[in-house]
């Protein structure tokens, strides 16, 4: 699978390629794989090693904690070589017509994987609850910022953006899982749409 939507074969960048590879073998094979036979062999030692391979509850951090964002940063990465011949286009219509179906399947997939959506119950249908819809979120707007604006207003644009995101989650509510700024919006927005849990482990 191609590392970008748009970008032809000779584009393609091998190291991208190389990390998306270990990213993933962590996540399907690895983790599960080490995981078990750390549990099965019951030596103590491993349980300090095992301990890396989960996610922090709430306060730390743990290496398993860099796999989502891993994640985020492969398709930050990726897509100036897939925008970059789009960038000085007039007419914009067919990038994003790809963007927004890569937003759209991203966000279904995400509903398929956690959010229930194959349970075929309204009652426990969940709309943003896992990782590839805080990827299609990020990609969506990340895509307009870097379509439509010179470097220097791509700076300015992550800067208020972490502003943005800074202010409320520091002076609305408090650092707690129950009490931050961002469970009141979830709770607000997606009312029942919500996986009833005060956060993701993945940190979404």
């Amino acid at each position: 699978m191609k590392h970008t939507p748009f970008a032809s074969p000779t584009e393609r960048l091998a190291s991208l390629d190389i990390l998306r590879g270990f990213d993933l073998f962590l996540l399907v094979f690895f983790q599960p794989v080490f995981v078990s036979l750390g549990q099965r062999l019951g030596w103590p030692w491993l349980d300090s090693v095992l301990y890396q391979f989960d996610h922090e509850v709430w306060v730390g951090f743990r290496f398993w904690d860099l796999v989502m964002p891993l994640f985020l940063f492969m398709t930050g990465a990726s897509m100036p070589f897939s925008f970059s011949k789009f960038k000085n286009t007039p007419d914009k219509g067919s990038v994003y017509r790809k963007i927004l179906k890569r937003f759209v399947l991203l966000f279904i997939f995400g509903m398929i994987v956690q959010g229930n959506l194959l349970g075929l119950d309204p009652k426990h249908l969940y709309l943003y609850t896992n990782t590839l819809q805080a990827i299609a979120t990020g990609y969506l707007i990340a895509a307009i910022i870097l379509l439509h604006c010179s470097l220097k207003w791509q700076i300015i644009a992550t800067a208020l953006l972490l502003v943005i995101y800074w202010i409320p989650m520091t002076f609305c509510g408090d650092f707690t899982p129950e009490g931050n700024f961002a469970e009141y919006v979830d709770r607000f927005i997606l009312g029942r749409y919500r996986d009833g849990v005060y956060w993701n482990e993945d940190g979404t």
